[in-house]
This record gives structure tokens, C-alpha cells and sequence, in this order.
């Protein structure tokens, strides 16, 4: 016990220190980018020393449940490859079952104390472009080229956490009609910064990457502050055709593969609880690889394969 507490305390000074550290590395980028007006909010600095301190939980989070996927994977080719015609043997299915439990265990305490790092990955990504155009605002001229490349990356990864900035967040429920309007606004905040982006190669470039930093500081201002509705001021936003995005389609895409899998396996004609337990897993796996770290999120689509009254 007292050893655990060591541990969490020294991981506790080790992630602060590591905060700290992001905390400069971000105040000395904006004021290289002309934002040395600009004080760093207090919840911006307590949202990075959170993601630091939830990075190795949700890093375990994600190993297990790799693992436990693995596991179901094992069952699914294990019970229609060897055991189609009977049940695999009771010692087998007791260690399987004995070893989803304890990984299933570690999935819930892990994926409560790494929530914080998924949450505040779109803070992580303003504070990586941020960074990129730091770099590529004073490079040389033969470095240009490759610096102004990582900021295009920057941008990308950056785009994809503004769309999912309110799944993430933990506070829009599933099919909620909220979810509309946060996508048009998401779609319109990463067409902002898409025209921004282009102007690279036009203008000059030393205040594009400015206004680029400008417009991640401002996201990041405004998510930690709860505000993903307005990620950018409605005047920045006005005209934008929002970009679209791809969750509707995925989800059609899970249903149509989980309906095919199930369909699949009833016509083996397996026992009852084998074709539950690899339906199961078949739809797992599926959610997963559609969805990724994200997967847990969209389980009510199950809902729509449980039998009638």
C-alpha cells in the first residue's frame, strides 16, 4: 500500500514537472509569434498538467484493451475453427473468461484516470501547432520547406480532434440533438483554418503561421473553458461552408458489417451462448476498428441487434 502511494506520488511530481514544462515551451512559442500580450489562462495550464498526469492511464487503458480484443478474437477463430460441433473444454473457457474479467477490471479503473488525456487532446494538438509554427517562423530558408510541411501535419491531426471535440467532451449524449449543430460549428472552425492554411503559399508566410498559432491558442482557450460550441467567434466563422463529417457514415458502415456478422454466424448453426459470445465479439471488433479509442462511446448501436419481447 505504502509503496503504491510512493508510486502515485512520484508519477504525481514527474507528470506536474512535465506540465510545467509544456506550459514554457507554449509561452515562449507565442511570444516568438507576436502573442507575448496574450496571458496563458490558468485552466489552459491545469488542462496540460491533467493530460500529462492521465497519459500512462490511458496509455494502460489502451493495452488492455488491445489485449482484451485479442482475447475476443482468440474466441471468435478458436470456437468456429476447432469447437464448431461442441464446447471447448471447461479449463479453457475458465481462463479465458477469468482473464477478460481482470482485463475488463483494469479497462474501467484505467480508462476513468486517462480521461482527462483524451479530453484534452485537442488542447495537445493547439499546443503541437503552436509549436509547429514556432518552428517553421524561424527557420532558415533551407529548412522552410520541411517546417512549413509539419505544420500541414500539425493542422491535419488538429482537424480531426476540432470533430470530435464533442463526442470527447463528455457532455453531448449520443444521438442528441445538440450533436448537429456542434458538428456544423466543428466543420466551419476546420474550414477556417483550412483558408488559413492555404494563404501559406501566397502571403507572406511569417504572419500566416501567426495567425495560424492565433487561431489554435483561441480553440484552446475556448475548449478548456467548456465552450465547443464556439471554438472560434461566430464573425471568424461567417460564410464558412463546413467540412464534413464521416461519424454518419461509420456508423452505417458498423450496423451493416455487425448485421452481416450475426447473419453469418446464425446460419453455422452453433450453439446459442457460442453465437452470442462471438456475435459479441465479432460487433466489438468491428466498433473498434471503425471507431478506435473511441468504440466504448457508440455500444447503444448493440441496442439495435437484442431480440424483441
Amino acid at each position: 500500500m505504502r509503496l503504491n502511494i510512493s508510486l502515485r506520488a512520484r508519477w504525481g511530481r514527474r507528470a506536474r514537472r512535465w506540465g510545467d514544462e509544456a506550459i514554457a515551451e507554449l509561452r515562449a512559442d507565442l511570444d516568438r509569434l507576436g502573442y507575448g500580450w496574450w496571458p496563458i489562462p490558468p485552466r489552459l495550464k491545469v488542462a496540460l498538467r491533467h493530460t500529462y498526469a492521465a497519459e500512462v492511464p490511458w496509455f494502460v487503458f489502451i493495452l488492455a484493451a488491445t489485449m482484451l480484443a485479442y482475447l475476443a478474437v482468440a474466441y471468435f477463430v478458436i470456437v468456429l475453427g476447432l469447437y464448431r460441433q461442441h464446447a471447448p473444454p471447461w479449463r479453457w473457457a475458465a481462463a479465458w473468461a477469468i482473464t477478460v474479467t481482470l482485463l475488463m477490471k483494469l479497462c474501467v479503473k484505467t480508462r476513468g484516470a486517462g480521461l482527462p488525456f483524451v479530453r484534452n487532446l485537442l488542447t495537445l494538438e493547439c499546443k503541437a501547432t503552436i509549436r509547429a509554427c514556432s518552428e517553421a517562423y524561424g527557420a532558415s530558408h533551407a529548412q522552410r520547406a520541411e517546417k512549413l510541411s509539419a505544420v500541414g501535419t500539425a493542422l491535419r491531426r488538429l482537424e480531426g480532434d476540432v470533430m470530435r471535440a464533442h463526442r470527447r467532451s463528455g457532455t453531448v449524449a449520443f444521438l442528441s440533438p445538440r450533436r448537429r449543430e456542434l458538428k456544423v460549428h466543428a466543420g466551419q472552425v476546420v474550414a477556417k483554418l483550412r483558408e488559413a492554411e492555404a494563404t501559406l503559399g501566397h502571403d507572406d508566410h511569417a504572419a500566416v503561421l501567426s495567425e495560424i498559432a492565433g487561431l489554435a491558442a483561441t480553440i484552446a482557450e475556448q475548449h478548456v473553458a467548456g465552450h465547443i460550441g464556439s471554438l472560434l467567434p461566430k464573425p471568424a466563422l461567417e460564410g464558412k461552408q463546413p467540412v464534413r463529417d464521416r461519424e454518419v457514415l461509420r456508423v452505417a458502415a458498423a450496423v451493416v458489417l455487425i448485421a452481416g456478422g450475426v447473419v453469418g454466424l446464425a446460419s453455422l448453426g452453433l450453439a446459442d451462448m457460442a453465437t452470442v459470445a462471438a456475435g459479441t465479439a465479432w460487433a466489438v471488433l468491428i466498433m473498434m476498428a471503425l471507431f478506435g479509442s473511441n468504440w466504448a462511446r457508440y455500444l447503444p448501436i448493440l441496442d439495435l441487434f437484442k431480440p424483441g419481447p
